[in-house]
Parts: C-alpha cells; sequence; structure tokens
C-alpha cells in the first residue's frame, strides 16, 4: 500500500541522513536513532490515520448490508444464551449446595462479581481513548500499553478462579474430616451409653486399638460439654452435636478465609515491587530457580504453620486422669497460671510489641498458646489466608510466565519447572486441609468456643427435636387409636384448629388429575404448606411427607394431613395408650420365653416403630432411625429415666455369635419416656 507520509521540512541533519542513512549512522550514531525515531512515529501516525479512514469508509458500507446485521444479531443472541448458561449453572450450584458449603459458595461469587466490575473499569478506560494517548507517548504506539491491560485483566482474572477453585477444592476434600467428626461422635455416644468414664479411654485394655485420634477427640467433646468454671458456667445438654458445631465453624472459618482483606492486598502490592527486580534478571533459568524458591517458601510456611497448630492442638486435648472428671483445670490453664508465679518473681515491663499484640488486657491461658497472644488467631488467619492466594498467583505467573517453557525449553529447564508446580501443589493438596482442620479446632474449643454458634447449633437440635416429636407422636397415636379401636374418635376438640389447617390447605391445593375430586398440594409447595402452618420442614423431609401423607402421589392429600397434623395439637398420650402401645410391642416379642414379660428393649421399640412409619426406617432418606436413638439418649438422660443395660447374644449371617448392649424399658420407664421425651 503507497503511503503518503508529510515529514514536514528537513533539517540539514536529516537531508545528510537520507543521502546515507549507513555513513551517517557510523558517524552520528545518537542523532541517526533520534531521526530515525522520529520518522517511525510519522509513519505510525500517518498508518493510523489512515487506517481510521479505511476503517470508517468501509463500516459505512456495512452498515449498509444484511450481513452487519445479521453478525450483530447473532453476537447478541451468543452473548444472551452464554449470560443464561452461567446464571443457570450459577443458581444449579447454589441449590446443589449443602448447608455447610452455602455461606463459602455465595461468597466466592461475591468476589467473582467483583470480577465483573473490573472488567467493565477496564473496558471503558480503553473506550475513553486514555490508554492509547498514553501508549503513544510511552511507547510510541497506541496499542502497547492496551494490550498489557488486556494481559494484566486476564491475569487478575486468572487468580481469583483459582483460588476460587482451590476454596471450594480443599471444601471439598474437608468433607472427610467432617465425615470422621460423625463417626467419632457416634462412637462418642456410644461411650458415653455405657457409662464408661474418659480415663477408660487411655487405662482400659478395651480401647487399646482405639485410635489416638478417636480418643482425643472424646477428651475433647468432655470438655466441651462439661467445661471448668474457668471456660464456660454453663453445661451443656448430652445430646448436643459438638460433630455439628465444627462443621458450623468450618463453614464460619471458610467464609472467613475466602474474603480477601486488603492486608492480603497490601502483600500482593509488595511482591509487585520486588517483580521489577524479578524482571532485571538476564538468565531465564536464574528466574526459575528463584520461582522454585518462592514455591518452597509457601510450603515452608504451610509446614511451619501446621506444626504450631498441631502442638496448640495436643496441648488442649492433653489428657490427665483428674483433668477428665472435673475435678481440674485443663493442663494448658495449669501451665500458664505456673508461668504467671514464675513471672512475678522476676517482673518485666511489657514491651511496645507485646502492647502492640494484646491492646489492654493480658491474654488468657489458650491464647498465650498461640503466636502474637491475642491477635494470634487473626494473624494465623491471616497466613492462612494469604498463602492460599499467593498459591493462585503463583500458579497463573507459571502459567503466563513459563507455560511455553514446557514445550520448548531444553530437559534441565523442564526439570526446574517440574519441581517449581511440586512445592505449592503438595501445599495446596495435602498441607492446607490439614491446616484449615486444625485452625477450626483450636479456635473453637475451650476458652475459644463460639458462644453464638453454639446458640445456633442448639436451637437448630431444639427445633429439629420438636418438629421429630410431633412425628412420633402422630405415629404412637395412630399406633394405639388402632390398638384401642379408636380410629373414629370424634375431633370435636379440635375443630378451631382443624378449620385453621382447612383454610391453609386451600391456599395451595391443585386439581388432581390421577384423581377427579381429591384435595392436593403438589410437592412444590409442601414446604411452603408446613411453613404456614408454622412449621419447619427441610429439603429431604418433603420427599418423607410425600411417601407418607401422598398415597402414591406426587403431593399430600388431605384427609392424610388432617390425621398427620392431628398429633400436633391433640393432647399427649393418654397412660391408657402408652400402656397398650408397650403391651402390644411386648406381646410381639419373638423369642417365647420373654412374651408378657413386662420389659421391653429399645431395639424392639425401633423396629415397632419402623414398620409403623416408613420414616423411622433406618434407610430413610431422612434419618428418622438416627434421630430416634439421639431423642432416646436425650430423654434419658436429660430427665434421668432409670433404665437398665443388659447384654444380648444373637446370630450374625455368617453363624456366629455377636453381643449387643441395650436399654431395658419397664411399664414405668416406658411411660416416663413417652410423657417427659415429648415435652421437647
Amino acid at each position: 500500500m503507497d503511503l503518503n507520509v508529510d515529514y514536514g521540512n528537513q533539517s540539514p541533519e536529516e537531508e545528510e541522513y537520507l543521502k546515507d542513512k549507513v555513513k551517517f549512522s557510523e558517524e552520528h550514531p545518537d542523532e541517526a536513532v533520534r531521526i530515525h525515531l522520529k520518522r517511525k512515529a510519522m509513519r505510525q501516525a500517518a498508518l493510523r490515520k489512515e487506517y481510521e479512514e479505511k476503517k470508517a469508509e468501509l463500516l459505512a458500507r456495512l452498515s449498509e448490508t444484511n450481513r452487519a446485521r445479521n453478525v450483530v444479531i447473532a453476537i447478541l443472541t451468543i452473548i444472551v444464551l452464554v449470560t443464561v448458561l452461567i446464571d443457570f449453572t450459577a443458581h444449579k450450584i447454589h441449590a446443589m449446595s449443602s448447608h455447610f458449603s452455602k455461606p463459602v459458595i455465595e461468597t466466592l461469587f461475591k468476589e467473582l462479581t467483583v470480577l465483573g466490575c473490573i472488567a467493565l473499569l477496564v473496558f471503558m478506560s480503553v473506550k475513553t481513548g486514555l490508554p492509547q494517548q498514553i501508549s503513544t507517548a510511552i511507547f510510541g504506539t497506541p496499542s502497547e500499553l492496551v494490550e498489557m491491560f488486556d494481559m494484566a485483566h486476564i491475569l487478575l482474572f486468572l487468580i481469583v478462579v483459582l483460588f476460587v477453585t482451590l476454596v471450594g477444592c480443599t471444601l471439598w476434600r474437608f468433607k472427610r474430616y467432617c465425615d470422621e467428626w460423625e463417626k467419632f461422635e457416634l462412637f462418642a455416644i456410644q461411650n458415653a451409653k455405657t457409662e464408661k468414664s474418659i480415663s477408660e479411654l487411655f487405662t482400659s485394655p478395651e480401647f487399646e486399638g482405639v485410635s489416638r485420634e478417636v480418643k482425643c477427640y472424646c477428651v475433647m467433646r468432655h470438655s466441651f460439654l462439661n467445661p471448668p468454671l474457668k471456660i464456660s458456667h454453663k453445661a451443656l445438654d448430652s445430646s448436643f452435636r459438638f460433630s455439628q458445631y465444627l462443621k458450623e465453624c468450618t463453614t464460619e472459618t471458610f467464609n472467613e478465609m475466602v474474603q480477601v482483606e486488603p492486608e492480603t492486598w497490601g502483600i500482593i502490592l509488595l511482591l509487585i515491587v520486588l517483580a521489577r527486580f524479578f524482571m532485571m534478571i538476564p538468565h531465564e533459568d536464574v528466574k526459575i530457580a528463584v520461582f522454585l524458591l518462592l514455591g518452597i517458601l509457601l510450603l515452608a510456611i504451610m509446614i511451619i504453620m501446621r506444626n504450631k497448630l498441631l502442638d496448640i492442638y495436643m496441648m488442649l486435648v492433653r489428657y490427665d486422669g483428674h483433668i477428665a472428671e472435673g475435678t481440674m483445670v485443663p493442663f494448658y490453664i495449669s501451665r500458664a497460671r505456673e508461668d504467671d508465679r514464675q513471672s512475678l518473681t522476676t517482673a518485666e515491663e511489657k514491651g511496645w510489641f507485646y502492647k502492640l499484640c494484646n491492646g489492654t488486657r493480658n491474654p488468657n491461658p489458650q491464647e498465650r498458646l498461640f503466636w502474637f497472644g491475642i491477635s494470634g488467631p487473626h494473624v494465623m488467619m491471616h497466613i492462612i489466608r494469604t498463602c492460599s492466594f499467593l498459591g493462585s498467583v503463583y500458579f497463573s505467573l507459571f502459567v503466563f510466565r513459563f507455560g511455553e517453557d514446557l514445550v520448548t525449553r531444553a530437559a534441565h529447564t523442564v526439570t526446574l519447572l517440574i519441581m517449581a508446580i511440586l512445592c505449592p501443589s503438595i501445599m495446596m493438596y495435602y498441607y492446607l486441609p490439614q491446616v484449615m482442620k486444625l485452625y477450626v479446632l483450636v479456635t473453637s474449643i475451650e476458652m475459644m468456643r463460639r458462644r453464638k454458634t453454639v446458640h445456633t447449633v442448639e436451637m437448630e437440635i431444639k427445633a429439629r427435636r420438636k418438629f421429630f416429636v410431633t412425628r412420633l407422636l402422630h405415629t404412637l397415636r395412630g399406633y394405639a387409636r388402632r390398638i384401642l379401636k379408636l380410629e373414629k374418635l370424634s375431633r370435636d376438640a379440635e375443630t378451631s384448629h382443624l378449620s385453621e389447617i382447612k383454610d391453609v390447605f386451600e391456599m395451595f391445593e391443585r386439581e388432581c388429575r390421577e384423581r377427579s375430586g381429591t384435595r392436593y398440594i403438589p410437592r412444590s409447595d409442601v414446604q411452603a404448606f408446613f411453613h404456614q402452618i408454622g412449621m419447619v420442614i427441610e429439603d429431604h423431609e418433603v420427599e418423607d411427607l410425600v411417601l407418607e401423607l401422598g398415597d402414591g402421589l406426587n403431593g399430600i392429600l388431605f384427609e392424610q394431613t388432617v390425621d398427620y397434623l392431628g398429633g400436633f395439637s391433640s393432647e399427649y398420650l393418654t397412660d391408657q395408650m402408652i400402656d397398650a402401645i408397650f403391651v402390644d410391642i411386648d406381646r410381639e416379642n419373638k423369642n417365647p420365653h420373654k412374651k408378657f414379660d413386662n420389659e421391653i428393649t429399645e431395639d424392639e421399640f425401633c423396629t415397632k416403630l419402623s414398620q409403623l412409619n416408613p420414616f423411622f426406617d433406618v434407610n430413610s432418606p431422612a434419618n428418622g432411625a438416627e434421630e430416634l436413638l439421639d431423642w432416646l439418649d436425650w430423654a434419658i438422660i436429660n430427665h434421668k429415666i432409670n433404665v437398665i443395660t443388659k447384654q444380648e447374644v444373637y446370630e450374625t449371617e455368617q453363624g456366629g455369635q455377636e453381643t449387643h448392649t441395650t436399654r431395658v424399658l419397664t411399664p414405668l420407664t416406658f411411660r416416663s419416656l413417652i410423657k417427659l421425651g415429648s415435652q421437647a
């Protein structure tokens, strides 16, 4: 393309340069470079002007063609479809996420929203033309700075996406620890049923095969439920699910971790300054070696954090035979008192660093176990968050800076690159989940128990137990009515309540296509219906209610729902009903020698309930069998119902025999269990 460039009036130096460029460059090299750059900038300016004119001419032509219109419509359609797909995926992830991970996912979506705002700012700044002008002033071309803007934006987006992915994978792997806590909880509850003390876990030969981690969990749970007065004046209920409390604390901790604070961005800015010196390294292999050292440093920091948190955890759960029985304070408190007594003899003035970390008050014995005293837990969380975020930065820079070298470089360079990515990978996959687990434990027990979370878990347990008791009463009332031939018992005393249920039912009922004239609420509105009448049910319980009250339909029917809710409004079971239930269960004992012996075991009671209502079956998706055992434990322990335990021998499928410990109920204790246990 012929390009007409107006160079203007030429100086004598320029005329001499044009006559013989080689000779002029040898005699006047600096002047030759200046003239060359000046003429190059003029040519580029002329080229941009020519490009803008051609572009305007071409756009003017295309705007009148169908091709341009079709392309615009196609682009808009693709953007809308991609937006809908992303929105649908986000809603799907949010709907599939559990109560455990939902708060963390919501926070991660907020971080991605921030990225969208940054992308908008970059786009708007480019459209103003200011970056092009700055690029022209610095580099002589309008595109250099714009390309750097795009590259930096893509790098930032990749960093945050990797950070989100890292946290998501860590949270997914953390479920294994939560499942272990659930198993440890069942072991601790079973051990409490046998009325064996914590000391027997460490001294009795019966528990030699139990891992130390399980024993530490039992000590930790026992101390949490029955804290010394130094820690808390309130002992928790025996039904308190310590594993659920730890899961709630885990959610809070991960939620705190994903919120990148200004301090972390400050460290990133410091590293950007250091990156300037990194760019000055001339040899490529030296750069890779420096990169490798940074990965080793991240791994070393995480190992040090893991070891420190492990020391704190073992100090908190350190067992002493007297401590577990509650007659003495825990070991770490005793050691803190001893340190205080020694410090009285050597009075030292508190320095500025101590006051910076602890403020105006002295750290408690548990806070002293951390680095930096009162500020220790916050500083440790900041280190964990920063190392995790820097890991994402590390991988992103690795892809941008050294990605092509894996294919094009020599063998020793590729080896260095593989070693460079190995250390942070070990940190992310192996050490980060361990550090998060230990951090959750040491910042959630003893003197650092999270009272608000404890209250939340207690309220959830009480609400779930109340709902469970209503279902239990409903099942037992129907069972007693069938025994006593009272199926047609008058509901006159419940007329007002049934009228209210009827009004609410009419708000949600639909016409049933399968059965004409049938009053029916579809599955999608079941949860809203129960919420309207003052009952909160979980998503997984809707399936069970549909099976129980739907009579084969994908919803609930009016008559079955009224019968079901009768147990919610009626008085408690009468003594006649309770005794009838006891006698009927005792009568159905498969062992002829144990029929009508005025004793039933808790296994027989649970088996009967599973036959009456699928909610109480061991295979129920609502975990009714587990909730039934929890309720039995709570009622017997909390109300101090005097039951006896006995050993039962039964045959296994392999032809052997196993011994099982079960609790035995008499008519008096069964009546107390139902009456007192119904007062949830």
